[in-house]
């Protein structure tokens, strides 16, 4: 938190019940309310498949099935399941004990940013206590906040590409000058993290795979047209493969590789953006949030607990003064809600092709592909500052509401 800022205890007693309550809601929904998989299973099965993972773990070998897609490292969070009779209950436990560490730390960086996250629990649902996803989006959310110490944000973003690689993609907050210290720091930390592994584990390579043939996800937005056909009465297969259900329709390999051709091209434009100096011109917040929602655009995968990743980051954007990500922020956080209508909620009517479910998933595509573009567009142009007024750069931690 900002020097100037002081600490209201009131409203951070009330930050804290109000997180117990979301919490507890989103437990109690996805332990009773009826969310159910294909299969028949409640949400929190994501709990008992990383359950069956740790006798493979404690054994010193990695799951070798293909749900696991994680790096290595994932590994040493799984293993908190060991501790205990329960291992459900201890992976609950972990997951609850870093989302009110992700809350503490984006609190003392603003109020603004603490009460939102706290907010879009709700909108995100159950996936955000039983799945993984919270653990990288900390990470994150650090690196961010380190913006200005490029050897911090390299080890922070390394970090969390440990445990899940998209954070490999923060190290666009740093601008030309100190990109080399930054990638330096992410390159030894993320070593040392591999050798560790090596010592406990082996054939730590084996995720690659899983990652490497996933098909096209029924979420994602290039299968979106499937699924509107499908909808129609058209003749669509859906299969069953690396834990996620895909489309296996004649034309998905074109899907897939249309958005394999797209993420080349924004990033590359993102990237021109970045040699030039312009995105050195706005907020690292604003940086990393775009990056981040340009790679879930345009990836095979676009499941629920993505947004995780990315109201964690626009979180932070918030609570910046010079922002231009406000709208798309909005926008992906109206997109949870009909993803949380999709999925768990109607995901077997979604697959079936009922109107109302593939409704709900046109209208977050169109939520969520609409904020890509503002947020591109806008950090595609310098930022102007008021006459007088110095240029802050991703060299200095960005300026937050209440106070620098």
């Amino acid at each position: 938190m900002a020097a100037s800022q002081r600490w209201d205890w009131r409203d951070a007693v009330w930050l804290l019940l109000s997180w117990l309550a979301t919490r507890g809601l989103l437990i109690f929904l996805g332990v009773v309310a009826v969310s159910w998989y294909p299969g028949g299973t409640i949400v929190q099965a994501d709990l008992d498949v990383y359950a069956e993972w740790l006798p493979v773990i404690e054994s010193g070998a990695l799951p070798t099935d293909d749900m696991w897609q994680y790096p290595p490292a994932a590994a040493f969070f799984f293993s908190i399941g060991l501790w205990g009779s329960n291992p459900q209950l201890a992976l609950l436990v972990g997951i609850l004990l870093t989302d009110a560490l992700l809350t503490a730390v984006l609190y003392r960086h603003s109020r603004l940013s603490g009460w939102f996250w706290v907010a879009a629990g709700v909108l995100i649902g159950p996936v955000l206590v039983f799945r993984f996803d919270v653990v990288p989006a900390l990470f994150a959310a650090l690196a961010v906040l380190a913006a200005g110490r490029p050897v911090r944000v390299g080890v922070w973003a390394a970090l969390g590409a440990a445990a899940k690689v998209w954070p490999v993609l923060l190290l666009a907050i740093l601008p030309r000058r100190e990109l080399l210290r930054g990638a330096v720091a992410f390159a030894v930390t993320s070593l040392a993290v591999l050798a560790g592994c090596s010592v406990v584990f082996v054939d730590l390579g084996g995720f690659l795979t899983g990652q490497r043939d996933r098909g096209l996800q029924v979420e994602s937005v290039a299968a979106l047209p499937f699924m509107v056909a499908n909808a129609a009465g058209l003749e669509v297969e859906i299969s069953y493969r690396y834990g996620a259900m895909e489309v296996a329709s004649a034309g998905t390999g074109l899907a897939a590789a249309a958005l394999t051709v797209g993420l080349l091209t924004v990033l590359a434009w993102l990237g021109w953006c970045w040699w030039r100096g312009v995105l050195a011109t706005h907020p690292p917040a604003d940086v990393a949030f775009t990056f981040v929602l340009a790679s879930v655009i345009f990836s095979r995968v676009f499941s629920p607990q993505y947004s995780v990743w990315l109201l964690a980051l626009g979180s932070i954007c918030l609570a910046v003064t010079r922002s231009r990500m406000l709208l798309p922020v909005v926008l992906v956080a109206a997109a949870a809600v009909p993803a949380q209508v999709v999925y768990p909620i109607g995901y077997g009517e979604f697959l079936s092709g009922n109107w109302f479910f593939v409704a709900a998933q046109l209208l977050r595509v169109g939520l969520v592909v609409a904020a890509g573009v503002i947020a591109v567009v806008r950090i595609s142009r310098p930022a102007e500052h008021r006459t007088g007024e110095p240029a802050e750069t991703n060299s200095r931690p960005s300026a937050v509401v209440n106070g620098r």
